[in-house]
């Protein structure tokens, strides 16, 4: 019987020993990483506060978004920075809090002409949550596939394909981050994600994280200094996007 105890008691020490695992891709505005392959940024400054406050150890890895809903997504004791949120998502994470929503618009390249008699092509992150409504907007044929967003992006500037979707602040946020300003960019229509729509971008973590440590970060984000830092995160990106649609209308 001793040694029953024993042998729980040391899975227990074991399980609390283990660091959370952070995982984050390169999504400016919201979080970036660095030539050295550290991040930075609002979300994962953020993400350091709150872990902190939980009193948690935890490791910060950067990684391409494929790699973590492929394999990060399935591990427990993981956080995820900036997930969208959406119906098909809802019960595979256990969902923190929210730090941005925003509506999804099509952009294209400002004054450029379409291609005649051809279809449009769209770049897509892989494994966004956005991959079915586009591929039911655009058709499979006309949709490209790459590594992150600001690839997608950036095959858009580059003449690869006609058309991005995203929200205006973060558009803007990739668009410096590769050198370019907002007016490079034309918007069109909203995009409409129909019921694949994402309820914003959250912190998340994967199921069968442990309870201790799910407990713990629950209890810090209702702590009066990290609810004052997530206020403070969630209406600076309201507050720049707001600038950007009022200078966008002048």
């Amino acid at each position: 019987m001793k040694k029953c105890l024993l042998a729980l008691c040391l899975i227990a020490i074991s399980i609390q020993a283990k660091p959370l695992s952070v995982v984050f891709e390169h999504n400016p505005p919201f979080q970036m990483i660095n030539d050295s392959g550290f991040g930075y940024g609002p979300v994962y400054d953020f993400a350091l506060v709150l872990v902190e406050k939980a009193g948690l150890r935890a490791s910060f890895k950067a990684t391409p978004w494929a790699r973590i809903i492929e394999k990060d997504a399935q591990q427990p004791n993981t956080l995820i920075l900036s997930i969208s949120k959406t119906p098909q998502r809802s019960a595979q994470f256990i969902w923190l809090t929210s730090v941005y929503t925003g509506q999804q618009y099509i952009w294209k390249l400002r004054d450029e002409v379409d291609p005649e008699g051809k279809p449009v092509q769209v770049a897509i992150e892989r494994d966004s949550h956005k991959m079915k409504s586009i591929y039911a907007y655009f058709q499979a044929e006309n949709v490209l596939e790459v590594l992150n967003s600001t690839q997608a992006l950036n095959a858009l500037i580059k003449g690869r394909v006609q058309r991005f979707v995203g929200t205006t602040f973060a558009v803007s946020g990739k668009l410096a981050s590769l050198g370019y300003s907002l007016d490079t960019l034309e918007q069109l229509e909203a995009f409409e994600e129909g019921g694949f729509a994402s309820q914003g971008l959250y912190l998340a973590l994967t199921l069968g994280t442990n309870t201790d440590s799910v407990y713990a970060l629950k209890q810090a984000l209702t702590h009066p200094d990290i609810i004052k830092a997530r206020m403070a995160l969630v209406d600076s990106f309201r507050q720049a996007e707001q600038t950007l649609l009022h200078d966008k209308s002048n």
